[in-house]
């Protein structure tokens, strides 16, 4: 019998403390929740590009969400004139993004301290595959 955690029993955890971790440096800014900043991210990606419109799917999307929920969170951020009304980054919102970038990459940072290059690729590969596995799931 195995003493080591099954993989869930890992993944779980550490979503959790991520999480967590992303909220209490969020929180110091107008930014606030996770689905914000997954919203501006898209938005300030959307704007990169200049493929404004479907950024909302691809949103909704990859939150598991219902596009209502993610044009709730679109007009928040309007509201607080970090988006435009047609959904693009205002200039705020591209400057309160960019300090919430560098504060989670400074905290971020820390958490593979210790661990070499081929640790940290063996773990993007075995998370990429367990989420792979998840949304194939959810399509069934």
């Amino acid at each position: 019998m195995s003493s080591s955690r099954p993989l869930p029993a890992v993944i779980g955890p550490t979503e959790n403390a991520l999480r967590a971790l992303l909220t209490k440096i969020l929180a110091r800014t107008p930014i606030k929740t996770y689905t914000a900043w997954v919203v501006l991210n898209a938005a300030s990606g959307a704007a990169a590009s200049a493929a404004v419109g479907p950024w909302r799917d691809a949103v909704a999307d990859a939150l598991k969400a219902e596009l209502s929920q993610v044009d709730e969170v679109v007009a928040k951020l309007c509201s607080a004139g970090l988006l435009s009304p047609e959904g693009s980054m205002t200039a705020r919102g591209a400057a309160e993004l960019a300090a919430a970038r560098a504060n989670v990459l400074a905290a971020t940072s820390q958490l593979v301290d210790g661990l070499s290059e081929e640790a940290q690729a063996t773990a993007r590969h075995v998370l990429d595959h367990v989420r792979r596995q998840a949304e194939a799931q959810l399509r069934l």
